[in-house]
């Protein structure tokens, strides 16, 4: 028994001598088909800073459009298994822009963090592009992060030069520290318990979100489930605290009794798509 705890302390500690490359769990495989529930889409692909091509989902809205909603997905398979998620805001006359990073379903290149942040940039750097493009000044743009995708687009909205042009920002079971999540996860196992501060020395927050994120001040939700067993609760709590300057008003948090890792949106549970729909225009209402 002591040479297989043996064996799985010196595998975790391999993992972590790999940064943060080992919060990212890329899949190739294609999980769900818009088309076989009657989604319309498009394939689109945008080149990354360093010419890598990262593939995307463009689902136009049923009606006339009022704005884009954009994806920025969980840690683990691809966007095929995520983009329900956001695609139910089809219906309430919302394109919806769903995108993989490297590594990550039909994207090129292997997943890692400072080509990931890279990414991430150019993902909203696009979504500029296209409200500037296509979309009159009356419409709508919407971030989403969830997990792990709240993370990458809280520390790229740090760095993104058009901010004022984000009109709601949703944050989703998502964290602000990755040394502060291995250290959980390590503390929460009785035989890792006594190495859980390795993970200050073997794990790199150089691009996770910092004290910049006062500086945003985008209308934002954070959802959060008491349940969440991957991220716990307090991180949600943490994030929305960090949101905004001192003061900051346009900021709301979901604290979900019931609500499970990125368990609400797209699940029809609860009524929250609706909820959210609500609040983005009582927001624009407001403006």
């Amino acid at each position: 028994m002591g040479v297989l705890l043996l064996k799985v302390l010196i595998l975790s500690l391999i993992l972590l001598s790999s940064c943060t490359h080992v919060f990212f769990q890329p899949s190739r495989y294609l999980y769900s088909r818009p088309e076989d529930l009657n989604l319309k889409y498009e394939n689109r692909v945008i080149k990354s800073k360093d010419g890598t091509r990262l593939h995307s989902w463009f689902f136009p809205s049923e009606g006339k459009s009022k704005g884009l909603a954009v994806l920025f997905h969980g840690n683990a398979q691809n966007l095929s298994a995520h983009y329900l998620a956001l695609s139910w805001m089809v219906r309430y006359n919302y394109d919806v822009w769903v995108w993989d990073y490297r590594g990550y379903g039909l994207s090129q290149g292997e997943a890692g963090s400072e080509g990931i942040y890279e990414d991430s940039l150019v993902a909203l750097n696009y979504a500029h592009q296209l409200m500037e493009k296509n979309y009159d000044k009356d419409s709508k743009l919407i971030v989403v992060g969830q997990s792990l995708g709240g993370n990458l687009l809280m520390r790229a909205l740090e760095d993104f030069k058009h901010r004022e042009r984000i009109n709601f920002l949703v944050l989703d079971s998502t964290f602000k520290s990755y040394k502060e999540l291995a250290r959980d996860k390590l503390a929460s196992v009785w035989f890792f318990w006594p190495f859980q501060h390795l993970s200050y020395a073997l794990i790199s927050d150089e691009y996770a979100p910092n004290e910049r994120l006062k500086e945003i001040t985008i209308p934002t939700l954070v959802i959060h489930g008491r349940q969440d067993d991957i991220i716990p609760f307090s991180y949600g709590r943490e994030v929305y605290e960090s949101i905004g300057p001192e003061g900051f008003k346009k900021k709301w948090f979901w604290a979900l009794e019931e609500g499970k890792h990125i368990s609400t949106l797209g699940s029809g549970k609860g009524g929250y798509d609706k909820k959210l729909i609500d609040l983005i225009e009582e927001v624009r209402k407001s403006h």
